[in-house]
């Protein structure tokens, strides 16, 4: 069995947010254990001091969530004043303090990528050394693809404790993958090779392993550790493989076991739950829905 030492959980202290009131914290992936990004929803309101934003060796990114974000930066010296609308974003590059000054009421998604995160990414798909990379910060600008990660990593942060970690795990690589190739001096010069697919035998591995393991805790390290790759190689040939996301996967075995014990045993839903992997049964009901089109309870009556 492949063992996981689990890394130490992303905190908010160890964020540029330390400076934001803890009351205006509506919802942070501190509190899920994330180790490789902190995502956290923000409720900013007006204020004539400026929030002084220490210099991090992580990537931030923000993005307007459901309102328009007016705020005024300083950053190198530099004033601007910003207006983004609900989706619009501003990147902040590692190393970067900045001070804002928040002129309305708004809801502000927070995500910081790791260093190491974005150290692996570009070792593993780029094959290029980080130290020789220069990111820019940029203000207010309208990018749909990375919105959509963004969203999704929003969406995650309400799933239960430990449901969304591989999804998580995922969304990091992404982001500092779409980063290192749109925002940093990489740009295209180093675009990476087509993505090689796992082999057969790999793809057996992933499928035993998932199979064994769906009532418990799986992560993007240990399917690494078994097929012996990096996790952003193994994400982008899983996905050549596959064709979705481990995530996605997961979680279509974890509903097509449910659907098997549904079909062929008169256990309790709450039990068929946690055996396939659910924080509860109402996450199984939601997720079984969503995918299967009805609930459990009506799936069983039509199958039994």
């Amino acid at each position: 069995m492949v063992r996981r030492k689990k890394g130490l959980p992303y905190r908010l202290d160890q964020t540029t947010l330390e400076v934001v009131t803890k009351t205006l914290v509506l919802k942070t992936s501190a509190d899920l254990g994330w180790s490789d990004i902190n995502v956290s929803l923000i409720a900013g309101v007006p204020d004539q001091d400026p929030f002084v934003h220490h210099a991090i060796p992580d990537l931030w990114l923000v993005m307007s969530f459901a309102s328009t974000h007016e705020a005024t930066i300083v950053s190198g010296g530099t004033e601007r004043n910003v207006s983004m609308p609900d989706g619009w974003m501003s990147v902040i590059a590692p190393g970067t303090p900045i001070e804002t000054y928040v002129r309305n009421e708004s809801t502000t998604l927070h995500t910081f990528v790791r260093r190491s995160i974005i150290t692996e990414v570009a070792n593993e798909l780029f094959e290029r050394d980080l130290r020789s990379l220069e990111f820019t910060s940029i203000f207010c600008f309208d990018d749909p693809g990375m919105a959509l990660l963004l969203r999704s990593l929003q969406q995650s942060l309400f799933e239960p404790a430990g449901h969304a970690d591989l999804e998580a795990e995922y969304l990091a690589r992404a982001l500092a993958a779409r980063m290192l190739r749109k925002n940093s001096s990489l740009i295209t010069r180093a675009e990476p090779a087509a993505d090689v697919p796992l082999t057969n035998r790999q793809v057996l591995l992933v499928r035993n392993y998932v199979r064994d393991h769906l009532s418990s805790k799986i992560v993007l390290k240990d399917l690494a550790s078994l097929l012996n790759l990096g996790q952003t190689s193994l994400m982008k040939r899983f996905r050549a493989s596959f064709r979705q996301t481990p995530h996605q996967y997961v979680m279509e075995q974890r509903v097509s076991r449910a659907r098997e014990l549904l079909e062929r045993s008169n256990l309790p839903i709450v039990e068929i739950a946690v055996l396939c992997g659910f924080a509860d049964q109402t996450h199984l009901g939601a997720l079984f829905r969503r995918i299967v089109g009805v609930t459990p309870s009506e799936y069983r009556r039509s199958a039994q």
